[in-house]
């Protein structure tokens, strides 16, 4: 069985290659990002809250030893120093409320 050719195909038109318009150059950018102070300072403000929720409320460790201290009385509870500075957290505690 004999397939005739359809057409010419030794023929192939190859495409054009295209040539850049004149005038027109080629325009290398790279991207850029600008982060305002605002925005520098929000990010900063995120990062340390997060940090706080990340930190324990309490001391573990020192409530431990003041504990030990305690037991063992070594803590003194007269001192001048601590009762003031205990006054001092209640009075900012219920000037809060």
């Amino acid at each position: 069985m004999v397939i005739d050719k359809i057409g010419n195909i030794n023929n192939i038109i190859e495409p054009k290659k295209s040539r850049p318009v004149a005038g027109e150059k080629e325009v290398k950018k790279g991207d850029s990002v600008q982060i305002s102070s605002e925005g520098k300072k929000a990010a900063e403000s995120a990062r340390l809250a997060q940090m706080i929720k990340e930190s324990p409320d309490i001391r573990v460790d020192r409530v431990n030893e003041i504990k030990e201290k305690i037991a063992s009385g070594e803590y003194n509870f007269n001192d001048a120093k601590v009762l003031e500075m205990v006054a001092d957290r209640i009075a900012n505690f219920l000037l809060k409320k």
